[in-house]
């Protein structure tokens, strides 16, 4: 599937492939019911949609649901080590003054316009060795040599820089060859080449076995993700310091996980219903820039006022973004909230997103009886300027009504869409304003990302809950730089066809990987492994021959009986044919 299919026009197709109940609340974001199976996103799905995605046993700072399935603002939920919870009143605000806007070609806004910097190309491992660099791998081989030794001192792991390489390299190729246990890439039926003639079966489990990030002899107590605190202070800067095109956007992510662990989340929702949940900001084409684990709380980051933890939450990704450089930032309706749009503005970045009606504070749209009276493509925008920043909010109705503001969009200029009519039994035209045009444009990186990333996803079964997180982020960062090395293709106009694609950029990496250390094309040395390996040998110096049968069919007395022609018997005899 072409990334481009799903991250396009996101909000049409949630409104019109599956609208939800007339009486929800929910902006834009359709649901869709998911296996746990891997899955490809489709278009018109998305992930971000989840109300109740904060599991009862994690949640601290999270705004609650109300009666209606949205989350209120009035609210904060906070948990302290105990389960007690207690309700935090904000002040009361000002009432806002919002006003209508007349729908004239001058009330439209313009936006601002940047083009980011050409870059050199490079090799495959060469990208990936700018993640994954000898510091970051010193310090897993000493954190993993380490534990071997605290679980069995007699018998040492011994594991070095390069057979890590290797092991990261076998894994990238289990995740493109597809095999139900790992231990088959070893087996005589399903021998694959790539993987065990890199190591020994068993040396590769007991690597596996004994990966690690952190002592565990020195547990901090008030960091959840302390295991793997040191590869993601590892891995962040790194993708911070990517270069960073204009759009970005800001959704959730699911690391599929079932195992034990208290920071595993459950969302109905979401195609993968079990696992960990990771904020990403990221842009149209699902280039990484910054991440954030959840981890049961969501505090401002230092210097900012507490708007809430999904704001919050904004926040602290957005800190990577420089202001006044025109980078604009698009976001959900779980994230959106009129104190965020202006906490972003007053850092210079421009903000849109979908956006619940209860967090409109003031603002009164029609109802959807209404504007569905008036057909569909209608829409309604309203103005208000809240701490000297002028927002503008926008409610368009197709199968039902969606409400996005932005500080730098309106509803000017229209455009038209395509809509099929059920009743007419053709495709109409439907008005389109651009503030929602923008948003189905620029919305969807994270879900490329994981569309990307469930294309050879790294399904290496473990009960330890940082050995899921250690193969996200080895996908992540595979998915990563072949964006970022398709960017600077295209920026070095260098054709498509002369590209590598995602498979063969994984492959180039896992075999640079694999050879480290090692000879893949040296002959094996020493005798053949049995007679009839030897005899095969000769006859293959002779000339071609045909494969021979296998011990079960070369016993099995069927097809090996006596022929005669000529009153010559000839009798078959392993691979040799032997005349009386």
């Amino acid at each position: 599937m072409n990334a481009s299919m799903f991250y396009g026009k996101r909000v049409r197709a949630q409104l019109h492939v599956r609208p939800p109940p007339d009486d929800s609340d929910d902006s834009c974001l359709c649901d869709s019911a998911g296996s746990d199976e891997e899955y490809l996103p489709k278009p018109g799905y998305d992930e971000s949609s989840s109300e109740s995605d904060m599991s009862s046993s994690e949640e601290e700072n999270v705004p609650k649901p109300d009666g209606d399935g949205s989350s209120s603002e009035e609210e904060v939920v906070t948990t302290s080590g105990q389960a007690a919870r207690q309700k935090q009143k904000r002040p009361n605000k000002e009432k806002m003054a919002w006003k209508t806007v007349k729908q004239t070609q001058s009330s439209a806004k313009n936006v601002p316009m940047w083009l980011p910097d050409n870059d050199s190309i490079r090799l495959p491992i060469e990208y990936f060795r700018q993640f994954f660099d000898t510091e970051l791998l010193t310090l897993i081989v000493n954190q993993s040599n380490l534990y071997s030794t605290q679980e069995n001192p007699n018998h040492a792991l011994k594991l070095d820089q390069k057979e890590l390489e290797q092991f990261i390299g076998t894994v990238l190729y289990m995740s493109v060859i597809r095999l139900p246990r790992s231990r088959i890439y070893w087996s005589n039926a399903c021998r694959v080449d790539q993987v065990a003639d890199v190591m020994p079966r068993d040396r590769w489990e007991e690597i596996k076995h004994c990966i690690n990030f952190s002592d565990n002899t020195t547990p901090n107590n008030s960091d959840r993700l302390f295991k793997i605190r040191p590869l993601i202070d590892s891995l962040l800067p790194k993708f911070q310091a990517l270069p960073q095109e204009q759009m970005m956007s800001i959704d959730e992510q699911m690391v599929p996980f079932k195992g034990r662990s208290v920071l595993k989340q459950y969302i109905p929702k979401k195609p993968y219903k079990w696992g960990y949940k990771i904020f990403v900001l990221c842009d149209t084409k699902g280039l990484v820039h910054s991440f954030d684990v959840y981890a049961g709380k969501s505090d401002p980051p230092p210097g900012s006022q507490d708007i809430g933890a999904s704001g919050n939450v904004v926040l602290k990704l957005a800190q990577v973004i420089e202001g006044s450089v025109n980078h604009l930032l698009y976001f959900d309706n779980w994230f959106s909230s009129l104190d965020l749009f202006v906490a972003l503005a007053k850092r210079g970045i421009p903000a849109l997103g979908t956006v619940r009606q209860n967090r409109l504070r003031d603002c009164s749209f029609s109802k959807d009886e209404t504007l569905k009276k008036k057909g569909r493509g209608t829409f309604e925008e309203q103005q208000a300027v809240i701490d000297s920043v002028e927002v503008r909010a926008v409610k368009w109705f197709d199968n039902r009504g969606v409400i996005v503001a932005s500080t730098f969009a309106s509803a000017q200029p229209v455009s038209f869409t395509e809509r099929s009519d059920r009743k007419q039994k053709r495709k109409v035209s439907v008005q389109c304003p651009s503030i929602i045009t923008l948003y189905n444009k620029f919305m969807g990186g994270v879900d490329a990302l994981d569309a990307l990333i469930a294309y050879y996803r790294i399904h290496i079964r473990s009960k330890k809950y940082y050995h899921r997180f250690f193969f996200h982020f080895v996908d992540m960062v595979v998915v990563n730089y072949w964006l970022l090395y398709r960017r600077d293709c295209d920026s070095l106009n260098v054709p498509r066809k002369k590209q590598k694609d995602l498979l063969a950029f994984r492959l180039s990496i896992a075999q640079a990987l694999c050879m480290q250390g090692k000879d893949l094309t040296a002959k094996k040395r020493g005798r053949p492994s049995s007679d009839m390996e030897r005899e095969f040998q000769k006859k293959q110096r002779r000339g071609p021959t045909k494969a021979i049968p296998t011990q079960d069919v070369r016993a099995d007395g069927v097809g090996h009986w006596p022929q005669i022609s000529c009153h010559i018997c000839v009798y078959c005899v392993g691979d040799n044919n032997w005349w009386w």
